[in-house]
């Protein structure tokens, strides 16, 4: 599998390849289309090569550019409990007098959590795409089937407090896997 770290602003996202282009997982906060571009220029990768897009949690970090990189030709990969999040960023930008390009349903692929294998084998990927609330309640993480995770802003177990059984919980999915790598959003 080749992953790329197009990551910057202490957030990583990653492309992956699939069939006919690239996958993004997450994207930059609000504003900084340029330098998100800037990354992939000199990762030799071009923005027409994303075809899809999926964001692990409609935070501004993870999700700000959404909107551009659809208006460039890519596609949404929405889960169904994300699917109320999407106008969250919205109201918190408005509220602080910031610009942000509210995200539309156009272009957006809508799955219930049990087609998401299905939808991934169609990119030639194979994995499922998990329900993994604990930081924020739209949170879900791919897990691909060579035993990579790709798991957002979910806090990792050694950090959780007895009391978040919510996150303990999503962990406790994501290891029903064979995961031999993490991918998480911030840090190494």
């Amino acid at each position: 599998m080749n992953i790329l770290n197009v990551g910057y602003d202490s957030t990583n996202y990653y492309l992956l390849k699939i069939e006919n282009g690239m996958l993004l997982v997450d994207n930059g906060w609000p504003g900084t289309l340029p330098k998100f571009l800037s990354v992939l220029k000199r990762k030799d990768v071009s923005s027409d090569e994303i075809k899809y897009l999926l964001v692990t949690h409609f935070h501004p970090d993870h999700s700000g550019l959404t909107q551009e990189l659809k208006n460039m030709g890519a596609s949404l990969i929405l889960l169904e409990s994300q699917v109320d999040f999407t106008g969250s960023m919205e109201e918190i930008y408005k509220s602080k007098g910031l610009s942000y390009l509210p995200i539309t349903s156009e272009k957006n692929i809508v799955l219930n959590f049990v087609e998401s294998r299905e939808f991934l084998a169609t990119l030639c990927l194979g994995g499922e795409i998990i329900p993994t609330p604990g930081h924020s309640d739209d949170s879900v993480t791919l897990i691909l089937d060579e035993g990579f995770a790709f798991t957002g802003d979910l806090p990792h177990r050694f950090m959780l407090s007895d009391d978040d059984l919510t996150s303990q919980q999503s962990w406790d999915k994501i290891n029903k896997h064979k995961i031999t790598r993490l991918f998480p959003a911030h840090g190494n």
